[in-house]
């Protein structure tokens, strides 16, 4: 199977609004379904998608519906955003200073072993050699340049409650799991 591409909503609204990089992104796109790569979104997507349309674009009923039918026809897969996968966007929300809608996108295309298509510019960083190349820009070094003085201080890696939390989603899911177990019998 061809390796997967994230779609974020800032690549998806140019595939159904003219914009300056709209033929750009309707090529690649095409070149996506020709190779039969899966195009898959988190299920925010559509709500960002939806949003930018109507609040920012004025788009009416009628033009948003017709505008999400033609991303449902090119998105192969919608993925709800489970805790371990939100967990992993939390980190890159706070390690990329990222919005933890846009640290989502790029946490499941890790997940996935996908690459993701933004035009969001700190995504694109964050995103590192994930990131499509888009035709008629020149491949990034995957190392971004690094900023003098103190990073910001990523707090995941140090937080106290971060076991027990995990501890208690794993409890929850074999308390689930025993429940299955027993209505299967």
């Amino acid at each position: 199977m061809t390796r997967p591409v994230v779609l974020d909503a800032s690549a998806g609204v140019p595939l159904v609004r003219a914009e300056p990089e709209s033929g750009r992104w309707h090529s690649i796109a095409a070149g996506w379904l020709r190779e039969g790569r899966p195009i898959v979104v988190p299920v925010h997507f559509w709500l960002e998608v939806s949003n930018t349309l109507v609040r920012r674009h004025g788009f009416g009923s009628a033009g948003a519906l017709e505008a999400l039918h033609v991303l449902d026809d090119l998105v192969t897969e919608t993925v709800e955003v489970g805790r371990p996968t939100l967990l992993l966007a939390i980190d890159r929300a706070e390690r990329f200073g990222l919005s933890v809608y846009d640290a989502a996108y790029l946490a499941l295309a890790e997940v996935l072993d996908a690459e993701l298509a933004t035009m969001d510019r700190a995504l694109e960083l964050a995103a590192g050699p994930r990131l499509v190349r888009r035709a008629g820009h020149p491949p990034r070094l995957s190392e971004t340049r690094a900023p003098y003085g103190s990073p910001a201080r990523v707090t995941w890696p140090d937080y106290a409650g971060a076991a027990s939390y995990l501890a208690s989603l794993r409890a929850e899911l074999k308390k689930a799991e025993r429940r299955g177990a027993t209505e299967a019998r």
